[in-house]
């Protein structure tokens, strides 16, 4: 449906139904302010249930065919509390689940769909670049959760107000509110913009149960998912605390002590295994452990350890922490022994992964100051160098990540520009 068509409709929604549109509209007091900014029109508490069912779910379709991991490498990190839902009934809705990838800030690029009908879910990795939701003028959606997420700072074209114009009319669904573009401050464009629950229900039709990462249909129930077990003898999210004394005696040993470094899990988006994070009024550091670190090897712990320790004790300064868009972007050209590494290990089981490699894997679309890449290189030598006995995985995952910043280093110093 085009969106002239559909702002004919809300008009006549508006006109004809305002007193009743009002009830439907959320009564938002002050404490409810952050719950309001994200236009959801269920309350939290509602939304929880679905939600926690799809992750299950999902959790189920990973323990059968891994591919998390890969997802969260070719797209980002699903943020769920900021999921949009799209429906009237517990078991027909949908959901819209942003994905952010960190090295494209401040925007959403990727939208995880799901929907529920009866106990079956349904579920679609979406792009900008989808011709069927930008020929249904659906595109928009991407800048309102970008809004919803970062606010004004976000890296969308469009801001949006709430509260939105909700209703449903039959099957359809449409979900308004009015989305602003401004240019220095100033408003130029001011627009309905709709939410069309059947275009992005159509756009999971053609799913694909042998690529998860693309797409595929599951049951959906009250049961819990089936979680993958933790290699024996590895760092877990239980025991941290208990092995933290005998993690930093071991980098002190390495000639890395990080006796005034905290070592922490995640509270936030991580699409990595790990990182460092520096307190910009106390110069403190902190190394934080992303959910991907406890998928490794005990050994290979220890090495990534290594490596942020690396980080906390060696890294130069960057001349700018600001990065740069690549319009267009810059694809890396993998070598054969990487590309072997990706199919074995990453890929592994995914239908025609060199689209992924050719497509996602090797595109760049963010680059950052040669200090950055630099101290990656610094970093992955001397680990390779004092952590020899990793697993095979591990080793070629490395040398792959060693080549990449080599690449990009090189490629940063002659084309930044701050």
């Amino acid at each position: 449906m085009k969106r002239t068509q559909i702002l004919g409709i809300i008009v006549f929604l508006v006109l004809a139904f305002f007193p009743a549109c009002q009830d439907d509209l959320p009564i938002v007091g002050p404490d409810e302010e952050a719950s309001a900014s994200l236009f959801m029109t269920k309350s939290v508490f509602e939304l929880d249930e679905n939600l926690l069912l799809i992750q299950a779910a999902m959790q189920r379709v990973d323990s059968i065919t891994p591919f998390f991991d890969r997802f969260t490498r070719l797209y980002g990190t699903p943020l769920w509390q900021y999921a949009l839902p799209m429906g009237e009934e517990k078991r027909d809705i949908s959901y819209l689940v942003p994905v952010y990838k960190e090295e494209i800030p401040k925007i959403i690029h990727t939208i995880w769909f799901f929907d529920i009908q009866g106990d079956t879910l349904r579920y679609r990795t979406i792009t900008r670049e989808n011709d069927h939701i930008r020929a249904y003028q659906q595109d928009f959606v991407f800048d309102e959760l970008s809004y919803n997420i970062f606010g004004d700072e976000s890296g969308g074209e469009l801001k949006f107000e709430d509260p939105p114009q909700t209703r449903a009319l039959g099957k359809e669904y449409y979900d308004c509110h009015y989305g602003i573009i401004e240019w220095d401050g100033i408003e130029v464009s001011r627009g309905l913009y709709c939410k069309e629950r059947t275009v992005w229900i159509s756009e999971t039709i053609d799913y694909t149960d042998s690529n998860p990462i693309i797409g595929g249909e599951t049951g959906i129930g009250g049961g819990g998912g089936t979680s993958n077990n933790p290699p024996p003898g590895s760092i877990t999210r239980a025991n941290l605390i208990q092995k933290i004394p005998d993690i930093k005696k071991r980098m002190k040993e390495l000639a890395c002590g990080i006796d005034d470094v905290d070592i922490v899990l995640t509270e936030s988006v991580c699409t990595s295994n790990a990182k460092v994070e520096v307190d910009e009024e106390t110069g403190r550091k902190k190394i934080i452990l992303c959910y991907k670190f406890f998928n490794y090897e005990n050994q290979d712990q220890m090495s990534i350890l290594y490596h942020e320790a690396y980080h906390c004790n060696y890294d130069e300064a960057w001349s700018s922490k600001t990065g740069i868009s690549l319009v267009p972007p810059y694809y890396l050209q993998i070598p054969p022994e990487h590309v072997d590494y990706l199919l074995k290990y990453e890929f592994a089981g995914v239908t025609n992964p060199m689209s992924f490699i050719n497509g996602e894997e090797s595109k760049i679309e963010n680059l950052l100051c040669p200090e950055y890449y630099k101290n990656e290189i610094n970093a992955y030598s001397a680990e390779i160098r004092l952590n020899p006995s990793v697993s095979e995985k591990y080793v070629l995952e490395r040398l792959y990540m060693l080549w990449k910043q080599e690449t990009l280093y090189n490629y940063s110093l002659k084309h930044y520009k701050h």
